[in-house]
Parts: structure tokens; C-alpha cells; sequence
């Protein structure tokens, strides 16, 4: 099962960001918005995540707090380095299957998980340039009426 979780910062960003990929080797990515960190994890249990994620990041010094939503219904595409964003969806009851499928249909969504927490679904998009991107935020926050609220997090550039 995969895992997302949001990492907010004691201090920057930038430096929480370079701790966890040095010292756990896992894949964190900075982010504008309300968290500062995104780290996938695919985990096989609970306990897996907890053990091998979450303690971990939480034992670093400038980790102020972690957020974790994990997924039920995942969609991927072969990962794209690009311009990106992470989009993290508030939809109508009933309908994110159907929202699932309607934003999967666009190049751009790399990713899109129907996630347990405070979202319902978490958005991970590309672009060919930072102007696209914000093009690409638009269309998938219009993409269906039943998308009620959205967080966009921008991905810095990886380094």
C-alpha cells in the first residue's frame, strides 16, 4: 500500500528535506504549501509504516510534525522529472472513483490516489515548464464539478 507523508518543518525546508534523503535514503520532496516535505512510502502494513517511515522521520531534530494519508485506490503513471505539483483534493461523497478516472485521462497526472484522511484524493502532476504547471493546476481543479476544495503544493526543482 502506498503511504504520503507530510512533513512539516521546525526550521527550512530545503534543510529537513536534504536530512531525510542523507540520512533515511528516502525519496523526500520539497514543496510549497501547507506541509514542506512530500515522502512517498510503499509500505506492506501499519506497523511497516510506523517502524520503518514515520519513527524515523520524526526522530530527525527539524521535523516539526508528520501527516500521513494512505492510499485505497492508487493510479500511476512511469515517473516523469519535470516541473510538479501535488494536489491534494477535497471531492463530493460517492464520486472518486469517477474523479479518479476523469483526472488519470490527462497526460499531466502522474499520479492519483484515493487517499484516507483529511483529503480524499492526492494529485500528482507535471508539466513541461513552471508556466504549463499552473495551467495544469487549473484544469485539474475545473476538471470535474464534484471537486469541492484543493491544496496545491509546488515541488522545488530537484537538485
Amino acid at each position: 500500500m502506498r503511504a504520503w507523508i507530510m512533513v512539516s518543518a521546525k526550521e527550512s525546508s530545503l534543510d529537513v528535506g536534504k536530512l531525510i534523503r542523507d540520512h533515511l535514503n528516502f525519496d523526500a520532496i520539497e514543496v510549497l504549501g501547507p506541509y514542506d516535505i512530500v515522502v512517498r512510502a510503499d509500505v506492506k502494513s501499519l506497523q511497516d509504516l510506523w517502524e520503518n517511515y514515520i519513527s524515523l522521520i520524526n526522530s530527525l531534530p527539524l521535523v516539526g510534525s508528520c501527516t500521513t494519508f494512505l492510499s485505497i485506490f492508487e493510479r500511476t503513471k512511469p515517473v516523469d522529472k519535470k516541473p510538479s505539483a501535488f494536489i491534494l483534493i477535497d471531492a463530493s461523497q460517492s464520486e472518486h472513483i469517477e474523479i479518479q478516472e476523469e483526472l488519470f485521462k490527462m497526460k499531466e497526472v502522474q499520479k492519483v490516489d484515493i487517499v484516507l484522511g483529511t483529503y480524499d484524493m492526492i494529485a500528482e502532476i507535471t508539466a513541461e515548464s513552471l508556466q504549463d504547471l499552473f495551467q495544469v493546476i487549473h484544469k485539474v481543479i475545473r476538471a470535474s464539478k464534484n471537486i469541492l476544495r484543493t491544496v496545491t503544493m509546488v515541488a522545488f526543482p530537484s537538485i
